[in-house]
């Protein structure tokens, strides 16, 4: 079993490229991780990570090692699963990338999911913005939003439904836009990456595509800096509807221009190993698609 330990040191050292990270997620001191490094280097007669005072870097050696771990440690944990060892029991921990808009909306909600495994843990890291799962050490992400990246293994939830909104205070100032070319007379709050172009298209039947050049005198990269400026009456916004939908609810936030039509972005959970997911990832990703239906609510 040590080798079998070595292995899975290993694929969390590739994971999230630190000694010290797999300590912590694992609870075994950094000595013994580097232990089993040193001993699979040892066993395959190859240097696996290339070590500096700042860095640790995979070697071409452990590359090619890193997919047959990954097999080997998921054939074992099949086995286990299969023979019933573990049978309810879903242990360990799974780092998931979000989006802070998903990833609000999913604390409120994982109590049921640890309830139901509890020697699962999940680490939520919330950023808008894509990062790299490896260098993050993320075992699963959620991403709304094309897939460039072709190394990622993709599994479709859904698509997310937006709409442009306002709070009721600031239309009482400045009246409701009636078609999505009167945008342009309003502080629209665009939601971005950084680009200097929003573009929010609209469309309605018997009508051509309207596209409206998203402008005013803030704009954020956090949906949540976005949705705290609309509140706060600073102009019109365009977001996710399951993160407003409370806010409409509850009459503080208007949904604008209803009968018009505004493009969904596809919603994914992306990973980068092998397809076959270990137990614990699997189980997240399952919990993720059972509630993925609210993303498809208009």
């Amino acid at each position: 079993m040590d080798l079998l330990s070595a292995l899975h040191s290993f694929v969390r050292v590739a994971a999230t490229g630190s000694f010290s990270a797999v300590s912590r997620e694992t609870g075994a001191s950094q000595p013994t991780i580097s232990r089993h490094i040193a001993l699979l280097e040892a066993h395959y007669g190859a240097t696996l990570f290339a070590r500096t005072t700042r860095s640790l870097m995979m070697t071409e050696d452990g590359r090619s090692l890193l997919p047959h771990a990954y097999e080997v440690l998921e054939i074992l944990e099949t086995a286990e699963t299969a023979l019933g060892r573990r049978r309810a029991s879903v242990s360990g921990l799974v780092r998931l990338g979000v989006t802070t808009a998903f990833g609000l909306y999913l604390t409120s909600r994982l109590g049921r999911l640890l309830e139901e495994h509890p020697d699962l843990s999940v680490e939520l890291v919330m950023r808008d913005g894509f990062g790299d799962l490896v260098e993050e050490g993320l075992d699963l992400a959620v991403r709304i939003g094309s897939i460039a990246e072709g190394s990622l293994i993709a599994r479709r939830l859904g698509s997310v439904h937006r709409c442009v909104i306002a709070s009721t205070d600031y239309l009482a100032r400045r009246g409701t836009p009636e078609h999505p070319r009167d945008l342009l007379n309003h502080p629209c709050i665009a939601y971005s990456y950084g680009g200097t172009r929003h573009d929010w298209q609209f469309a309605r039947k018997g009508e051509s595509e309207t596209t409206v050049a998203a402008s005013g005198p803030f704009r954020a990269n956090s949906s949540e800096a976005v949705l705290q400026a609309v509140r706060a009456g600073l102009g019109i916004g365009m977001l996710p509807a399951f993160q407003v939908e409370e806010d409409i609810a509850a009459g503080r936030l208007k949904c604008l221009l209803p009968e018009w039509t505004i493009p969904e972005l596809p919603f994914y959970a992306v990973h980068t190993g092998p397809r076959t997911l270990p137990l614990r990832t699997r189980t997240v990703l399952d919990f993720l698609i059972e509630i993925s239906d609210v993303l498809r609510q208009g």
